[in-house]
């Protein structure tokens, strides 16, 4: 038996648990260690609700089905989990028929964003759903103004926008592109439609900016959309439409390659990604007003391993994102089929798992953080589409 001579051995269990429920995921993992009492409260699923959550794996795209799942172990990165999969529905099973074919287009903090694939029919299937796989929930957004049908535009991709340490009400950011047929692949932002779950609509934010090429995977940080566009720059507009604003994050070059803008340990990051260069450079904001990006990092590709390109839309490797709470990324070898995680402190890599159903999308990873608070926040009432559980 176990011999706990600390002040806290003598404290009930809901006390334990309210003090460690105010502690962030990365502490929480490794206070585990500490006692097996602690280790139990924490891994309890009845106050699992109660505490910060880390990186759990991540939802892909595959061939069939369209999406997979892969669950990142303890022995993969120690901010981890126990090396199961979470307690969530990965292959969404509660979602209804009437939702239609869907696609992921994005992660935030154990929210999905769905979109339907189906084309128009009687009834209509809902364009877009926000989801949350750890309690089943989900909700079916009302229409946008722009769809893929509209004329001279594409809307390709959209963004969920969720902080529960903020607000339990989250946001869906569409990205409305110019496509008037006229510049080959090139697309410029025309606009972006911000969804606010608290009014239950949509309001339509014009781009102020000409000519402004949106290049990567955009993400949601601190009450504004992030996305990374042409000349190695980040473009940033906040849930309101009121701020548009673009920040220089390297000399202005342009090139074909997709950058990656994410964040971790509570600040911003941007990583290029240039087919033509040998190595890949992370950028760090850590004050979003200095507008000021500093070099934190290079990495090697020769040093992953990784083949050159041989075509600019044909990637060799695909950045999968940035470990929230450690100096991890997690890279994919399309030509080794395997997911790797590269640690910047140690300057090494190592093998995560082999993916073999992998389905080449421009973003085909998305980062899951589980989120075990139930209460979608949302006016389904007002929108006659009730909260599902």
């Amino acid at each position: 038996m176990e011999q706990c001579t600390t002040a806290t051995a003598y404290l009930p269990d809901e006390l334990v648990v309210e003090i460690l429920a105010r502690l962030p995921a990365k502490s929480l993992c490794r206070f585990k260690c500490v006692s097996r009492r602690w280790r139990r409260l924490i891994s309890d699923p009845a106050y699992r609700a109660q505490f910060a959550q880390t990186l759990s794996g991540f939802f892909f795209t595959s061939r069939k089905p369209r999406w997979r799942f892969t669950a990142l172990s303890s022995s993969v990165t120690p901010l981890g989990g126990d090396g199961g999969p979470p307690l969530v529905d990965a292959a969404l099973s509660f979602l209804p028929p009437t939702c239609g074919e869907i696609e992921i287009l994005d992660s935030c903090n154990g929210l999905l964003l769905l979109r339907s694939d189906e084309r128009p029919s009687r009834p209509l299937a809902p364009f877009y759903v926000v989801c949350n796989p750890a309690t089943r929930e989900w909700v079916a957004l009302p229409q946008p103004k722009y769809t893929e049908y509209s004329v001279g535009l594409r809307v390709w991709y959209a963004a969920v926008g969720f902080d529960p340490a903020i607000s339990s009400h989250f946001h869906v950011f569409q990205v409305v592109e110019d496509d008037d047929g006229m510049r080959g692949m090139e697309c410029f932002v025309y606009a972006v439609e911000v969804y606010s779950s608290e009014t239950g609509t949509w309001d339509v934010m014009e781009c102020k900016r000409d000519w402004l090429d949106f290049v990567g995977r955009m993400t949601y940080f601190n009450g504004f959309l992030h996305l990374p566009v042409e000349c190695r720059a980040v473009a940033s507009v906040d849930t309101k439409g009121q701020s548009w604003r673009l920040t220089q994050v390297q000399d202005r070059r342009y090139d074909t390659g997709r950058s990656y803008v994410g964040y971790s340990q509570g600040r911003l990051l941007y990583m290029n990604n240039s087919p033509k260069d040998d190595v890949m450079s992370v950028f760090v904001l850590d004050d979003q007003d200095s507008e000021e990006w500093a070099l934190k990092h290079n990495v090697s590709k020769s040093d992953l391993l990784f083949e050159r390109w041989r075509h600019p839309m044909r990637p060799t490797y695909y950045i999968a994102g940035f470990h929230p709470d450690g100096d991890l990324i997690f890279f994919y070898d399309r030509t080794q089929k395997t997911l790797i995680s590269y640690d910047m402190n140690r300057d090494n890599w190592h093998v995560v798992c082999a993916l073999e159903d992998f389905a080449h999308t421009h973003h085909p990873f998305f980062p899951y953080v589980p989120w075990y608070s139930r209460g979608l926040a949302s006016l389904n009432n007002a929108l006659q589409s009730p909260l599902q559980g």
